[in-house]
């Protein structure tokens, strides 16, 4: 059985990246089939760091169908290149990707949960069509408790399902970290699953988020792998 988890973040360079390879290798090394997916990119080699994580090396056309060049939110990067971007579109341009086989995949978001796709729909709208639960980043920073707590309450009002959130340190000091933790720790009702030191080692962080993953809680942990 395939598990599948989206990664969002409470805005944009909060480490979504990051912690998806890191996931992606802790998972690969622990001996499943792992497949990382962007289906939107604006301005970056996300996709790329994504492929070059995953043990399923799919081409990037297939895990990144929607590749602007503008670092800008992803609808107005779409209208500038004349594209259409709609749920309906993202579903069909990741239907590949998505039903390869795998036992694990993580699909990153891109910019928060509530990234518009058109005038009409946004990220959140995505995720509900697949029907995932997800795994949210909070930038640990100056504002970042607000912005972790919409984000959750966004999530919970979607519908949707927050199987855990991460503290990821993305500047190299923050006045009274421990209490930003701890404060998010008693709003955000979901597991904290860890706290990611300032550029820390990518497979460090990825043994310790397995770890935390009960392998009898089928929310967390797919079976092993019985793909060639």
């Amino acid at each position: 059985m395939t598990s599948n988890y989206f990664i969002t973040g409470t805005d944009t360079n909060v480490g979504k990246t990051y912690i998806s390879i890191c996931l992606l290798k802790a998972f690969s090394n622990a001996g499943f089939q792992t497949l990382g997916i962007k289906p939107i990119s604006a301005g970056g080699d996300d996709a790329i760091k994504l492929q070059q994580a995953s043990s399923i090396r799919l081409p990037l056309a297939i895990i990144n169908p929607f590749d602007f060049k503008q670092a800008i939110a992803p609808h107005i990067a779409a209208e500038i290149n004349s594209v259409k971007l709609s749920v309906a579109e993202l579903i069909k341009k990741t239907e590949s990707a998505l039903n390869h086989p795998a036992d694990i995949r993580f699909i990153e978001g891109a910019g928060g949960l509530r990234v518009p796709l058109n005038q009409h729909e946004t990220m959140a709208d995505f995720v509900k069509q697949l029907n995932i639960p997800i795994i949210l980043v909070v930038g640990i920073r100056l504002g970042c408790i607000n912005h972790a707590i919409l984000t959750h309450e966004a999530i919970l009002h979607s519908g949707l399902t927050c199987v855990g959130w991460i503290a990821n340190c993305v500047v190299g000091r923050v006045n009274e970290k421990d209490a930003i933790i701890a404060t998010l720790q008693q709003w955000i009702k979901a597991p904290y699953l860890v706290e990611v030191p300032y550029q820390a080692n990518t497979e460090k962080i990825g043994a310790e988020l397995l770890s935390k993953l009960n392998p009898g809680n089928n929310m967390w942990m797919p079976a092993k792998s019985t793909l060639a």
